[in-house]
């Protein structure tokens, strides 16, 4: 079978739509958009001027992250998947007694080696003596 190797920079390609961004880089800067301009020209009057800024900075990150961020190959969506369920769901943990195993692997290497010089006994191998 051929194989043709292909440069990782091709393999990292990902289609621009407009300024160099991406469909979901647009997508999710229209939303944070959306969410942050009416919170911030709305909350101006009545919320303070210390903590509107954060509450902003709060209700775009989600677009943001969905939008540009990546972690080790994973979008934002698994990457939260995958952290909320690592730190916040029940794990199982399974426990493996090494000592058992171990004696069991030993166990069948002996029946193993024992197979083999028993059929050898048989005739059914031809040993060779260098």
């Amino acid at each position: 079978m051929i194989e043709v190797k292909i440069p990782a920079e091709i393999q990292e390609y990902k289609s621009k739509l407009v300024f160099g961004l991406s469909a979901r880089q647009i997508i999710a800067i229209v939303g944070a958009l959306a969410v942050g301009v009416p919170l911030g020209v709305l909350g101006y009057g009545h919320i303070s001027g210390d903590i509107l800024p954060w509450l902003v900075i709060i209700s775009v990150f989600p677009f943001a992250g969905w939008g540009f961020m990546t972690f080790k190959g994973m979008r934002f969506e698994e990457f939260m998947k995958a952290f909320l369920s690592m730190n916040f769901l029940p794990q199982r943990r399974v426990y493996e007694d090494t000592d058992v195993n171990l004696f069991h692997s030993l166990n069948e290497e002996i029946i193993e080696s024992k197979i083999v010089q028993q059929r050898i006994e048989n005739g059914e191998f031809e040993v060779y003596d260098d």
